[in-house]
This record gives C-alpha cells, structure tokens and sequence, in this order.
C-alpha cells in the first residue's frame, strides 16, 4: 500500500514538471523597433566651429637693445610696412656715426696713396690694403645702418596684433619674442571630425558649406574646403577639417570665435537610407552594425554597415540594409545574435 502510495506521488511529481518544461518560454526582451526609410538629405549637417588664424608669427628683433616703444595695441589691425616695436636706436646711431667717420677716412687714404703710387711712391701692396681697408669700412657702415634700420620692428604682412609678449621699456635679446602677428588675409574656421567619418568627408561629397556667427545668426557665409590635419587630435580623437570663408562679415573676427559650420552633402541615392544614432552598435573591432529582426521569427541577427556622415540625429548607411526592413532604434546592447523581442509599445 505504501509503495503504490509513494509511486503515485512520484507521478503527479513527475506530471507537474513535464507541465512547467511545457509552458517555460524563450526569453522576449522589450525594444524600440523601427522599419528603415529613406532619409531627408536637404538638411545641412551642423559642426561647431572655431576660427583661427591663417597663420601665425611671433615677431621679435634681430638685435638686442631697450624697447622703447609699443605702439601698437592688442587687436588692433596693421598693415604691411607699419612699425609695430621699436628699440632705443642711440647706441645705434652713434655706431653709424664711428663707422661712416673710419670710413670717409679710408677712403681719403686710398685717394692718397692711388695720388702716390702714380708717381711711384708707394709699393703696390700698400695700395692694395688702403683698397681693402676702404672696401671693409664700407661694409662696416651698412652693416651699422641696417642694425639702425632693425630698431623699428615692422609688420611683414597685413594682420592683427593678437598679443603682446612682452612689457614697453624691457631690455630684449634678439630674436626674443616681441608680439604675435595672425594674418587677417583670409578668415579660416576649423571644425574637428570624428575620426569614422573622415573616409567619407571630402571636397566631392560636399554641395555647399556655410558658416554661421552668433554675431548675427539668421546671415550665412559662403566657405570653401581648404585642408585638414592628417593626424587626430590626442585628446578629442578629431581630425581637424579647414575652411575659408569666401567673404568678410562687416565686424571684426577675431581667432577663437566660435560658429557654426553648415555642411550640404551631394545628393547620392547610396546615401538616402537613415537609422538613428541610438541604433549603433559596435563591435571588438570597432565596426560597427544593427540589430534586424526577422519579420517571422521576431528573433534579431547581427547585420553589418557601412555608414555615411551623420546628421545630428541620424546617420546614412551606405551599405547593409534595405527600406523596409525593421531594426532596433533601442535597447540594442542588451540583446544577442537570436533573441526574440517584441515592440516595446506592446508593454
């Protein structure tokens, strides 16, 4: 009696398992799911930009002396030729004096002993050194008078005085920075690219390309491509991209002004597929990809992309989906090559 007691137990016990096995289910995981379309390739694409300087110099003197005076004040535009420092030139000018004195009295010797040497007086080697001794003071006096001419400091080229180096009145050794100089030729921005993008971002994919200051934000600037830095920025893993804008705005820019970079693509039909930025994915080697879930199944599979230039909220993909096909907009980092999901609207 007992034993058929605890058989029967062992039945229902049995019974009861098979029924939980039968009715345990995959694991579903809730996710945003979207279906691809084609995207709006008219908006521009947006970068913060920087101007900066076409280029830059620190000038200083080439000799060394007491800085007499700075006339030119930081921010402040010089032209070609314009005294931006200059030394006391005294010392200088006394020099001039002693050398043009040693030189007019050479000069008066060689006429001498040419005088004598006619006559035969005079050996040929003595006229031969009064020769050199009247080229050498020659030589002397321009040397002294272009130190003279190197106490005024004068701007190479058209440009702004971004800063003084050093106070008026300090004594400065040559070549020791005097003031910086940024060349106002042109007016260039600079934006920094993330470094997946940079393959695709090139003078042809680029339709147009504006620049917009805070100054006055409803007036665009027409900018062109000029270059970019072939190495990315340690900190920030950017590429810096240059451009020059085609036009002055009516006020002053400064270098270091912040804008904003408008960027119209060239319309391409490999580009009209959009997903947006939170369907990235990547993986160990930094590819990167999307989940897509099969219309059957509902399970999702890991697909592969090749992405263009994104906007500031989608991305073009170039390669690896179709419009149609569904993927997840959310939730992708939780899921894994099978999985079932259903849309997170259903919860």
């Amino acid at each position: 009696m007992l034993t058929r007691t605890v058989l029967g137990l062992c039945l229902v016990m049995t019974g009861c398992g098979s029924d939980v096995s039968k009715k345990a289910e995959p694991l579903v995981r809730p996710a945003r799911l979207i279906t691809v379309g084609a995207g709006d390739r008219s908006a521009p694409l947006q970068f913060v930009g920087k101007v900066a300087a076409a280029h830059t110099v620190d000038l200083g003197f080439e000799i060394d002396g007491k800085l007499q005076t700075l006339p030119v004040r930081e921010g402040e535009v010089v032209a070609t030729g314009q005294i931006v420092a200059q030394l006391d030139p005294e010392r200088f000018e006394l020099a001039l004096q002693s050398a043009r004195a040693d030189h007019e009295l050479a000069e008066q010797t060689l006429s001498r002993i040419e005088s004598l040497r006619a006559s035969g007086t005079v050996s040929q080697a003595e006229l031969d050194e009064a020769v050199a001794r009247a080229k050498l003071t020659g030589l002397a006096v321009e040397a002294a008078q272009k130190d003279l001419d190197d106490t005024a400091l004068r701007a190479p080229f058209n440009g702004r005085l971004t800063k003084r180096l050093v106070e008026n009145f300090s004594s400065v050794a040559r070549f020791s920075p005097i003031i910086r100089l940024a060349a106002t030729e042109r007016i260039e921005v600079v934006i920094g690219v993330p470094e997946q993008l940079m393959a695709n971002l090139n003078p042809a994919a680029l339709q147009k390309t504006e620049v917009r200051f805070s100054t006055d934000p409803k007036r665009l600037f027409a900018a062109r491509w000029l270059d970019y830095e072939g190495e990315a920025s340690r900190d920030t893993q950017t590429y810096d991209v240059r451009f020059a804008l085609m036009e002055t705005p009516p006020w002053s820019v400064l270098p270091g002004m912040t804008t904003t970079v408008l960027l119209s693509l060239t319309a391409t039909d490999q580009a009209a597929i959009q997903v947006p930025m939170s369907a990235l994915q990547s993986d160990a080697t930094g590819e990167f990809f999307v989940w897509v879930v099969d219309p059957n199944s509902t399970t999702v599979v890991q697909r592969p992309i090749k992405l263009g230039i994104p906007g500031r909220d989608h991305v073009p993909v170039l390669a690896g989906l179709k419009i149609g096909e569904q993927v997840v907009a959310a939730g992708g980092a939780w899921l894994y090559a099978g999985m079932k999901v259903r849309p997170l609207a259903e919860d």
